[in-house]
């Protein structure tokens, strides 16, 4: 039935040169010559055809250098600003009345005023310092994000930035860095302390603060309680302050601190979102890498990175991981953890934990600061914190070099040269066969 087949079809395709292979009126030499030809057509188209889909998979895109800056509005840098003290004294004293029944004068005050200081300023590297509390019975259930929120201080002061059509203002965030305050952050909802996985809904902002490359004077400037020096960590966006973060910038008492940061910026092209994720080599902000998280970023799969080691090594998370699941720590799991707590500033590779490169990357690169401490005067009265940018003259583009029409158009070329094939050659192959089919069945039956 197949030999019956391969000469049907040889005889009624229209496929350049199988007629010849299956004419038994030339001599063997020819035929031979026929089928050596074909062979090697298909050989040829098959290899290339290959070559294309494995280009296609591995690495259709490319990065390109733009340079028409006068049209460009660039993202803002976001800020996370946290206080030294994150310990309002008077409502942790309101607290421990109303938590624990105790008093000023109690010998007990100070104990429990000492344990919420600990834990309103803890990170990684300071559990350890909750040890002696580790077995307080009335301690054992205590809600430490409700604790933290209640007893942190009041932000108090003016945030003026150089956009003025659009609204700017703090908004709180739990980080491994304890309880803070950020502006223009895409996530600033999914750290939020009542973020509740189930229900609630990130907002989108997009960076709402913006600088066109016209606008020669983009900023932002912050003036706080002098009595409050406060840590500034300056990031993307699409990124959040988390144990690894560079340095912050403390501005102290009486102190103006002016920074401006230059900007690297690589975006995508909307196009190749239809690509996956390996084939571009970077995921988009709401490609989440698991369940856990509903965006990524690669300073989120940072902390991810971390949730995963506490809950393997303690079994449960630290409190300020809220917008994660699982089983938050009591004192003693905080205190298991600070026995690791060296793990956590080692690298990913390390770690063996693989976060993918953003598909919109943005890199500030500060400039070189400025710090100005004020003894008298108004100026004296204030701590201010001013950080600006410098518009870029150039940015990267990452966009498709070989898309899926690219890949069908290689295709049907390379079929066309080596073969003569087209859309409608290969409808008349599968016809073909079906008629053959029909052919013998009717056959069978007679």
């Amino acid at each position: 039935m197949i030999a019956k087949f391969e000469e049907y079809f040889c005889e009624n395709s229209s496929i350049h040169g199988l007629k010849f292979v299956g004419d038994k009126r030339i001599l063997r030499v020819e035929r031979l010559f026929w089928i050596i030809a074909v062979a090697s057509a298909f050989a040829s188209g098959y290899y290339l055809i290959q070559s294309n889909w494995d280009h296609y998979r591995a690495n259709p895109t490319v990065v390109t250098i733009r340079k028409d800056y006068r049209n460009w509005e660039n993202p803002f840098p976001a800020a996370t600003a946290c206080f030294v003290d994150r310990v309002d004294k008077e409502k942790a004293r309101i607290y421990i009345e109303k938590k624990f029944g105790v008093t000023s004068d109690n010998k007990k005050f100070d104990y429990y005023m000492n344990f919420i200081n600990i834990l309103s300023n803890a990170t990684y590297a300071t559990f350890s310092h909750l040890e002696p509390y580790q077995n307080d019975g009335t301690l054992s259930n205590i809600n430490m994000i409700e604790l933290v929120t209640q007893v942190h201080p009041d932000l108090s002061g003016i945030l003026v930035t150089s956009h003025t059509h659009v609204k700017a203002d703090w908004e709180m965030v739990l980080t491994e860095n304890g309880l803070c305050f950020s502006v223009n952050s895409e996530f600033s909802d999914l750290l939020s302390p009542s973020y509740k996985r189930k229900s609630s809904k990130l907002r989108t902002t997009k960076g709402n603060l913006k600088c066109h490359y016209l606008n020669g004077l983009c900023y932002a400037r912050y003036d706080s309680d002098p009595e409050m020096p406060i840590m500034y960590y300056i990031h993307s966006y699409l990124d959040i302050a988390h144990a690894t973060s560079e340095p912050p910038f403390l501005v102290g008492k009486s102190e103006e601190f002016e920074i401006n940061f230059k900007l690297t910026e690589t975006y995508s092209s909307p196009n190749i979102r239809y690509l996956t994720p390996q084939q571009r080599n970077c995921r988009f902000d709401n490609e989440p890498l698991t369940n856990n998280i509903p965006v990524y970023s690669k300073s989120i799969c940072y902390v991810e990175c971390r949730y995963r080691i506490a809950v393997k090594t303690c079994g449960c998370k630290p409190f300020f991981y809220n917008f994660l699941g699982g089983k938050v720590c009591n004192i003693k799991g905080l205190v298991c953890l600070s026995q690791i707590h060296h793990l956590f500033n080692q690298s990913l590779q390390t770690l063996d934990c693989a976060c993918p490169q953003p598909c919109d990357l943005i890199v500030y690169l500060k400039d070189t600061p400025q710090l100005t401490k004020w003894e008298t005067g108004f100026f004296g009265e204030r701590i201010t914190f001013r950080w600006g940018l410098l518009s870029p003259t150039t940015k990267y583009h990452r966009k498709v070099l070989f898309g899926f029409q690219d890949l069908i158009v290689s295709f049907g070329g390379i079929l066309s040269l080596f073969l003569g094939m087209s859309f409608i050659s290969v409808t008349e192959s599968v016809f073909l066969l079906l008629d053959f089919l029909y052919q013998h069945l009717v056959k069978k039956k007679v």
